[in-house]
């Protein structure tokens, strides 16, 4: 497949079905965890819907808990009006010589009318304007109280509202102490409700989070993995810093999708739909109202979705040269320095940081413009919920606590249309991450493992190279029909001009690349019969780029085998001489190394790599251009090590430095990828080719 992976500015779909069912498989293992939350979401998103609708009883039941009068004037209306709401009025008074019967209605009751009805029954004055509060008789049987414009029939007492200031406080406690107790229960309930919300809530958050990091982590880890698959071939064409940002940041975008997009967008769709759902049979007339602003809306989101998206990647595009820059400036300091270039520099950083700042305040327009439409959207819908509902609570087909549970759940309703817009350019970058993360994933350049590996019981080291054909890129050949034997106990170097194929020999043998033609033997066996872990723990290799890792000196020697002893440790060092800089060191062999070693010369890196790769006794040594980067007093000490190093081991050196090879067995001359001489060092000299042409390039002066 191809390995032109996405760069990091590029933004995917808002969303990908086929990339959410593959992520979805990471979250399978923790699908308990994830329908907890969800349950525990819908329980808080039913919580929260409850709450307007408590305000709602508490207002109509208890704080707003006036009634009306009836009339029976013995008209068609009337009889029809006190025949269809017989169970929902209390009688007054009955009809007693043409006088007529009086009875009063809750307004609550009154409000769950057909309006129609209600408003023809109030113009033929059968329903009066007046309010009154219904009390027990058995309240005034202590009191004197002016009862003039008191309804009063059997055991209860219509009060006018208006004269409700005639009492006490204590007798308006006494009286309304009922009410008082219903709205303190309401309130106390609205209490355990957030109360509940915040528990449930908090569990939520702790569940999707822990859910995240298990994610993450196991990703992470496959990544991993799959990196140490790969052949070099996948490193060469794909740069570093790319490959450790899917592990990263790519995987970091995806932790806030899980813990707060998903969760966020599956709360907003609960409470759209639950709001819709609480309105339509609040009073379906009212809720037809406030949905008049919806297709503006929708209108608005859809257009600022397409410029958030827009302004987003434009922002993302002038982060990622910012990044690209301060990491050049600060990678190449040194040069900047020396040729005084501290000038241009800033100012192309500035030239870009400008750019960002343009971007970002776009981004910021973007923003500053939708906001106040949608909060536009919201106050005409508040508007239109006032004027038509203010006007049937007026009109007393509609109660105040209905009216002020529907403003509450309109303000609720355009919270999730805000969000849902903020949320789309990082769900975009979501799938962008994951595109990317499940590429490299899929990412078969590996050399294979044998289905049937053999493993000899004994590692002799009889290499052998036969007819073989390389190319890093198809028909661009970097060795042609190589062939040569390296006997058990040999020592083998392979001198040639730069770009002859030497390093190509060592990879292939480590299997670090697979050859095109022919084949590679060890002991006889195919080195692709091999696993490449069996194979290379018989390899020892030292490198021209020594890499040391961060932690202490016996850490990079036993490399985290703890099989290792240290006094083995300190036997390898001293068997390369690395003992004569390590004991020097403040804390010897716990000395802290910081990473790549930059406290460290280039000689005694290469002296620790050599410490390191004899730690793990290898049946065969490899020693890449080990030599090159060593001053002359560091190469004597080693030289010295290496004859008792390679004894009873198979070599094999690459050297541009032909004095530290004079000594082999044998010696290989590469040019243009093939052998064109071999022999030891005198014989080499004696033909006068291209070796005695090498060595009189190098002892000329």
């Amino acid at each position: 497949m191809s390995h032109d992976h996405h760069d990091e500015e590029t933004l995917g779909k808002s969303y990908d079905a086929r990339l959410v069912r593959r992520l979805m498989t990471y979250v399978r293992p923790y699908a308990k965890f994830v329908t907890l939350a969800v349950l525990m979401l819908v329980v808080v998103t039913c919580f929260e819907l409850a709450i307007p609708y408590l305000t709602r009883m508490a207002l109509d039941d208890y704080i707003v808990a006036n009634s009306r009068l009836v009339t029976d004037d013995g008209g068609d209306v009337a009889r029809e009006f006190i025949a269809g709401h017989a169970k929902d009025l209390v009688a007054i008074d009955t009809s007693e010589d043409g006088v007529p019967a009086r009875y009063l209605i809750s307004s609550k009751a009154l409000s769950g009318f057909s309006p129609r009805e209600v408003a023809r029954a109030t113009e033929l004055g059968v329903v009066g304007d007046e309010r009154y509060y219904l009390a027990d008789r058995t309240f005034f049987e202590s009191r004197t109280v002016d009862r003039s414009g008191f309804l009063e029939a059997g055991s209860q007492v219509g009060i006018p509202v208006e004269r409700l200031s005639d009492f006490t406080s204590d007798d308006l406690h006494e009286l309304r102490g009922g009410d008082l107790h219903g709205v303190a229960k309401i309130a106390f309930a609205i209490i355990a409700l957030l109360i509940l919300t915040f528990g449930f809530t908090l569990l939520q958050i702790n569940m999707m989070e822990v859910t995240s990091q298990r994610v993450m982590y196991d990703m992470r880890m496959k990544v991993l993995r799959h990196l140490q698959k790969l052949s070099l071939s996948f490193f060469d064409k794909n740069p570093v810093g790319r490959l450790v940002t899917r592990a990263t940041n790519d995987i970091a975008v995806l932790h806030e999708m899980f813990t707060s997009i998903v969760i966020t967008i599956l709360h907003d769709m609960f409470i759209l739909v639950g709001v819709i759902i609480v309105l339509l049979r609040l009073n379906w007339r009212l809720a037809l109202v406030s949905f008049i602003v919806l297709p503006i809306t929708a209108w608005i989101t859809a257009v600022f979705s397409v410029q958030i998206r827009d302004a987003f990647r434009e922002v993302r595009v002038k982060i990622a040269r910012i990044n690209a820059s301060l990491n050049e400036s600060i990678s190449g300091i040194r040069v900047t320095q020396i040729f005084r270039r501290e000038t241009e520099s800033f100012h192309r950083f500035a030239g870009i940081n400008h750019e960002n700042f343009l971007a970002a305040m776009k981004q910021l327009r973007v923003f500053a413009m939708f906001m106040p439409l949608m909060e536009l959207a919201s106050s005409v819908a508040i508007g239109l919920v006032i004027w038509y509902g203010g006007g049937k609570v007026v009109q007393a087909t509609l109660s105040l606590g209905t009216l002020v549970a529907f403003l509450s759940y309109v303000q609720m309703f355009f919270r999730p249309l805000r969000n849902l817009a903020q949320q789309y350019g990082t769900m975009q970058q979501a799938m962008a991450s994951s595109e990317r993360i499940f590429m490299l994933l899929d990412d078969e350049d590996v050399v294979p493992e044998p289905e049937e590996p053999r493993r000899p019981d004994d590692v002799h080291g009889r290499i052998a190279f036969e007819n073989v054909w390389f190319g890093y890129v198809e028909d661009e050949w970097v060795l042609r029909d190589v062939s040569f034997t390296v006997e058990p106990g040999e020592t083998v170097a392979i001198v040639g001009a730069t770009g002859a194929g030497k390093t190509s020999i060592i990879s292939l043998l480590e299997r670090f690349y697979d050859i095109r033609k022919g084949r590679i033997t060890l002991d006889g066996i195919d080195i692709r019969d091999m696993e490449k872990a069996y194979l290379r723990s018989h390899l020892g290799l030292v490198m021209q780029d020594v890499f040391v890792f961060a932690g202490d000196i016996k850490g990079n020697i036993r490399l985290g085998n703890e099989s290792v002893t240290e006094s083995e440790v300190r036997r390898v060092a001293e068997y390369v001489n690395a003992d004569r800089f390590i004991d020097k060191l403040p804390d010897g062999y716990d000395e802290e190394v910081h990473e790549r070693g930059v406290t460290l010369s280039t000689g005694q890196r290469q002296l620790l790599s050599f410490a390191r790769a004899l730690a793990f006794d290898p049946r065969i040594l490899i020693l890449d251009e080990a030599t090159s980067n060593i001053d002359t007093e560091t190469e004597h000490l080693i030289q010295e090590a290496l004859v008792r190093l390679m004894e009873g081991r198979t070599s094999i050196v690459i050297a541009h430095r032909l004095s530290t090879i004079q000594h082999a067995d044998k010696i290989l001359v590469m040019h243009r990828g093939k052998i064109r001489e071999a022999g030891n060092h005198q014989e080499l000299l004696a033909k006068r080719g291209y070796y005695y042409r090498l060595y009189q390039l190098q002892y000329a002066q």
